[in-house]
């Protein structure tokens, strides 16, 4: 009865709501659909734009790499014989895989790429010349692979149906990716019944892949925001739900919803690991995945979308390498496939031209400019890695062609842009003293993130890394041969891998985005840069006794764009014990006469004093990993094809109180210069509370600080 007059009662009101709500609605899928084209193709060369690309490709800026991607296909993909469809190798479960079972992964996502990718090639030469032998050998690839199977019964054996998005995510990306945009651009030459043939496959691994990703409940994810877990793969699959959908609009009802599913997400969401700041918390190995979403963006920007790059994070994004990425291979923080370092490589230099144009950015230009890796650039790789690279030199081609009626900005001086940045959104913080002059720059990166070390990051709240004068001296040691590896598991994702704390042995939890740490100060002034990372939540994750840690925070005071001043205070409610670390590729030793670490380089040197009162140090260090690489990676059997970085044994020191206490005050004094063979003249020492610091140029700074103060005389 009182539901009945309630219903009586509002019911005008609930009649005006539901009508505001369908209004609502209708609008929101009008805005999605404003800029569809109104005839196929829509994506790739989308219709009206075909002959524009064939000038773009035989006389244009693209006519360079067009022809080696053509002599690649030519010589090498022409005559290639479609591959038997890949098999299943056991429970796919990341968690049981182990080393022999991450090759056999691997081979089945290589299959798919090159399967993908020549289908992809031959449908773009054929475009470009209208030859019939380039339109037979996509239209094989296609047709062939859309004779492959879903849903394997693994358990049975090796069996058919490998790349099924449940069985092998990866594989189904490297084919759901490129194969629909593929039949966009041949759907008029496909007869009916192949055309039935393939978007009857189409329809299934499209329904598979979209009802996947939402379980991961990728629609309830928010932006800058790990409220709901934001799972690392199902958020990178989300372009190609988008362009899937636009290349299928018409011939499958489910398409638009894919279309608007992926429309609604880069509009209201992305990116769930970082904000208006441009950053991204699984760190910048990670971040050069946002080449993904901005295939997106690139067909927004083809179709005439305004939404295309518009937002903060997409005019930010680019800054995150150039504050936190050198031209010279180094360490970074999260995780990175190529034996744990990272440069400006020559695919990210492209991005990067890419960016200065659509954004008119001169800056991201300059930066491109820097890269002297000397791997071929997109324009001059064709076909080769065909199997394992993505994006392809194809893919290139198209997004430089949709961005090419956009003049490439002049370059302007990195030295313009300030010394340091501070990513808010993902607690990260980037301090240079020669920013854009690689040989000359002392960049030192600050981490303590609200993300914790959930997905591809790591247990390194409060953790920094310091590269000088073109070498990284105090590294992020952190190599990953296989995801879930035992070294992954068992030393990179760990604290004890980083330059940071440990308390009674322990670190923070590793994989847990409740192991936060915070930015709790960012402060400039003339002659330092100042910032506070609280780590304490996440040291609490990682300790036996609950209540044990009340207090974790390190200060870091770049001093004259020269060198750091680290501060850390450990307040305990019960007494422990304290390890201070440190890591270098090489040549790390340890003088416990005087408190000094030395870490010798190629081209430069780190000497770093620590002023403990009260304090007594047992240090230790080694140069092998408690936890073993595994020898096919540094044997070079295994993943040969996309490592350049080297898969060596690192140095390691921990400085471990000698007696337990309750509260701790350690201050570290770092100074980088050119290549020495011998410690820097560093001479530092604690007077009423303010650190004497006597320089090794000759002069003497006074720092007394304090959690609400700094000054330096």
């Amino acid at each position: 009865m009182t539901v009945s007059v309630c219903i009586r009662r509002w019911g005008l009101a609930i009649s005006g709501v539901l009508a505001s709500c369908v209004s609502l609605m209708a609008q929101q899928s009008a805005d999605v659909a404003a800029h569809v084209p109104p005839q196929p193709s829509r994506t790739t060369v989308i219709e009206g734009r075909q002959k524009d690309f064939r000038s773009y490709c035989t006389t244009g800026e693209g006519a360079k790499a067009f022809a080696k991607i053509k002599a690649d296909f030519d010589e090498v993909y022409l005559s290639f014989p479609f591959p038997n469809e890949p098999v299943t190798y056991g429970d796919p479960d990341p968690k049981n895989r182990d080393s022999d079972k991450a090759d056999k992964w691997r081979d089945v996502q290589d299959v798919c790429g090159r399967v993908s990718g020549v289908a992809e090639a031959a449908t773009l030469i054929w475009v470009v010349t209208g030859e019939d032998k380039y339109l037979a050998k996509a239209k094989e690839f296609l047709l062939k692979s859309c004779a492959w199977h879903f849903a394997p019964d693994w358990r049975s054996g090796a069996v058919v149906g490998a790349t099924d998005i449940e069985y092998n995510d990866e594989a189904n990306f490297r084919l759901w990716r490129k194969l629909p945009l593929v039949y966009d651009q041949l759907r008029t030459r496909l007869t009916p019944e192949e055309r039935k043939t393939v978007l009857a496959h189409f329809k299934e691994r499209g329904d598979r892949t979209v009802a996947w990703i939402k379980a991961a409940k990728v629609e309830k994810i928010q932006r800058n925001s790990l409220d709901v877990n934001a799972e690392s793969h199902p958020v990178r699959f989300m372009s190609m739900v988008g362009l899937t959908g636009l290349a299928l609009w018409d011939d499958l009802p489910e398409a638009r919803e894919w279309w608007r599913f992926a429309y609604v997400f880069y509009r209201d969401q992305f990116s769930p690991w970082g904000g208006d700041d441009g950053g991204w918390a699984e760190g910048n190995a990670y971040w050069r995945g946002t080449f993904e979403h901005a295939a997106f963006q690139d067909t927004l920007l083809a179709i005439g979308d305004p939404l295309a790059y518009s937002s903060q994070f997409w005019k930010n994004s680019p800054y995150f390498a150039i504050y936190n990425v050198q031209p010279y291979r180094h360490t970074i923080f999260g995780d990175t496939s190529n034996a744990g370092h990272f440069d400006l490589d020559p695919v990210v230099a492209d991005y990067m031209e890419h960016v200065a144009r659509v954004q008119q950015n001169g800056w991201f230009r300059a930066y491109a400019e820097l890269c002297t890796d000397k791997r071929p650039r997109p324009i001059d790789k064709g076909l080769a890695d065909l199997d394992r690279t993505y994006p392809t030199a194809c893919e290139f081609l198209v997004r430089n062609f949709i961005a090419s009626t956009r003049p490439l900005p002049p370059a302007k001086p990195l030295s313009e842009l300030p010394p340091y940045r501070y990513f808010r959104d993902v607690g990260w913080v980037s301090l240079h003293s020669a920013l854009g002059r690689p040989a000359d720059d002392i960049q030192v990166t600050f981490k303590s993130s609200p993300y914790g070390s959930f997905s591809h990051s790591h247990a390194d709240q409060n953790a920094f890394i310091l590269n000088a004068y073109g070498e990284g001296l105090a590294i992020n040691s952190a190599y990953r041969e296989y995801h879930r590896s035992p070294h992954h598991q068992q030393w990179t994702w760990q604290t004890k891998s980083k330059n940071d704390l440990l308390i009674d042995g322990l670190g923070q939890k590793a994989q847990d985005k409740k192991a936060t740490g915070k930015i709790a100060r960012f402060e400039t002034a003339p002659r330092y840069e100042w910032t506070t990372g609280d780590a304490t939540v996440a040291y609490q994750t990682g300790q036996k006794e609950a209540g044990k840690i009340q207090r974790v925070t390190r200060d870091l005071v770049f001093i004259d764009q020269r060198y750091v001043v680290l501060r850390d205070r450990v307040v305990l409610a019960t007494p422990g014990t304290l390890s201070w670390l440190l890591h270098a590729e090489k040549n790390l030793s340890w003088d416990g006469t005087n408190n000094t670490a030395f870490i010798r380089g190629d081209k430069a040197a780190l000497t770093t004093q620590l002023v403990t009162p009260g304090v007594t140090w047992r240090g230790s260090v080694t140069d092998k990993f408690p936890v073993p690489v595994d020898p096919k990676y540094t044997s070079g059997e295994a993943g040969a094809s996309y490592v350049t970085g080297k898969w060596a044994d690192q140095s390691h020191l921990t400085l471990e109180s000698a007696k337990p206490g309750t509260e701790f005050t350690v201050y570290a004094v770092l100074w980088p210069e050119r290549l020495s063979s011998t410690p820097a003249p560093l001479k530092t020492a604690l007077h009423d509370g303010a650190l004497q610091v006597s320089r090794p140029d000759g002069k003497t700074d006074t720092i007394t600080l304090t959690d609400t103060s700094l000054e330096l005389k």
